[in-house]
């Protein structure tokens, strides 16, 4: 069998819901089955919400030797030089669409991702959660007026019921210069207009010089959608969103069940070996 078997193919996943298990770890049948996959030849990287900082331990014990997809698609991040690559910020104008809907709905709460942490301007339960998880330190802020730096994205965390009714109100604006993205059923996002995964997906393999015929990417929610559509093999792990899993060419196991590992014997056996 050829020791370079897997040479040309890049397999890009998603963290949380997909790569990660419940309690945020990298399985060891993951870890074996990527540095295997990378040993005989394999490009791996990560595609995720999570922001540099967020990512970093991670990526240490990976051996991702592609550029990784962070903020939903707005950045992409060299982890190996420690540099973004490529970025898309939000147009001021966001700010008008942000206090619209702070104005709608007072309660929910909301993290501006500019520099190296969110700036934490609305906290609830659910904010609260998310800074102990990712041991977030900036304090809350009164207003975002005073923030000088593009930002990447802004995240809206509130009960499920409650976001689906923002996704409702969003809906009926026309803002052509931003987008609104589902990440997970308590985190809803603003991002820049063409700043998808799929976007970034698509500027990193031209950048790479890969064919889009052998990229496979993994994910399980609507975020991961545009990734899902453009990859060569959009894979859905089996706990996915029903909209991703009839997007999807392929499904794969449970993300509890070593989801990348189960992709990675599927390539092998199927793609690569025959």
């Amino acid at each position: 069998m050829n020791k370079q078997r897997f040479d040309g193919y890049l397999l890009v996943t998603d963290m949380d819901g997909t790569l990660l298990n419940r309690g945020k770890i990298i399985s060891p049948e993951n870890q074996q089955a990527i540095e295997m996959f990378v040993e005989h030849g394999g490009l791996f990287t990560l595609a995720t919400g999570r922001i540099t900082s967020s990512v970093q331990r991670f990526a240490d014990q990976l051996p991702l030797n592609a550029p990784a997809v962070l903020y939903n698609g707005a950045v992409i991040h060299d982890f190996a030089k420690g540099v973004d690559i490529w970025q898309r910020t939000l147009v001021p104008s966001a700010g008008a669409v942000l206090s619209r809907v702070m104005e709608r709905f007072p309660e929910v709460g909301v993290e501006i991702y500019c520099g190296s942490e969110p700036y934490f301007i609305r906290e609830n339960e659910t904010t609260d959660y998310h800074r102990r998880m990712e041991k977030f330190t900036r304090p809350v802020l009164e207003s975002f007026e005073s923030l000088k730096d593009p930002w990447f994205k802004v995240l809206l965390a509130w009960t499920p019921e409650r976001l689906d009714e923002i996704e409702r109100f969003t809906a009926e604006t026309d803002d052509e210069d931003v987008i609104w993205v589902r990440s997970d059923e308590k985190y809803l996002e603003l991002l820049p207009s063409g700043a998808t995964k799929g976007h970034a997906l698509e500027h990193l393999v031209q950048l790479m010089g890969i064919e889009m015929s052998k990229c496979i990417a993994m994910g399980d929610n609507l975020n991961d959608l545009e990734m899902i559509r453009r990859a060569g093999v959009g894979v859905a792990v089996a706990n996915a969103h029903e909209i991703l899993l009839s997007a999807s060419d392929r499904s794969c196991c449970h993300h509890e069940e070593h989801a990348v590992a189960d992709v990675i014997a599927w390539l092998d056996r199927e793609v690569v070996s025959k």
